[in-house]
């Protein structure tokens, strides 16, 4: 997989994803690492530390890493998990590979109910390539040959064969905007739309 890794990659992607909000996070990557069974690409490491979790212009999430459950969980763990059930079965895990990292781990959900994996075909997770699972399964898949954050510059200047995507909002519009997930909610809370700066106009509106 020819494609730049760890801070350069982020560094490439930077000029495409703008933010006010990027905090970054604090990881414990020796317990992720334990708790998946393998460590995690060294792009996604350097996203989480430059912009940590959150969303992208209202129409994607990257997800904040969690510790591996075989239960009810949100975010990694959970998505992941929504990957796996759909995952066709000529593609189960090879001999050799962790039941616990394969045969994807989900590290970005859309606004059109994709979730967004790497293909843990490799024992290197700097050459696992994305996958995204469409919110229809696998009738529709395609393998991208680079890094979490290669494939969103990609996806943001439009470089890819086609959308990957069920939902265009993203696709080839060029810069693009991140909030991290927990000025998100503040925001909400407050009343304010993270993405307009104005009015949230769901404020008040209860749902039962």
């Amino acid at each position: 997989m020819d494609s730049p890794v760890g801070s350069a990659a982020v560094q490439a992607l930077s000029p495409l994803l703008r933010s006010d909000y990027a905090v970054g996070e604090q990881v414990d990557w020796s317990n992720l690492t334990r708790s998946w069974g393998t460590g995690f690409p060294s792009d996604y490491v350097a996203f989480m530390s430059a912009y940590g979790a959150g969303g992208i212009s209202d129409a994607f999430e990257v997800l904040r890493p969690d510790e591996f459950s075989a239960g009810d969980s949100d975010g990694m763990a959970g998505e992941t998990a929504n990957a796996r059930a759909v995952w066709p079965s000529e593609y189960r895990p090879v001999e050799g590979f962790s039941s616990l990292k394969s045969p994807v781990i989900a590290w970005g959900v859309t606004a059109g109910a994709d979730v967004v994996c790497w293909l843990t075909r490799d024992e290197s997770p700097d050459r696992w390539p994305v996958v995204v699972v469409g919110r229809d399964g696998f009738s529709r898949w395609a393998s991208h040959e680079c890094g979490m954050a290669e494939f969103l510059r990609r996806v943001f200047s439009g470089e890819l064969e086609a959308c990957p995507f069920s939902d265009a909002t993203l696709w080839g519009t060029g810069a693009q905007r991140f909030v991290h997930g927990k000025e998100e909610r503040r925001l909400l809370e407050s009343g304010v739309d993270p993405w307009t700066g104005g009015p949230d106009p769901l404020a008040g509106i209860g749902f039962d």
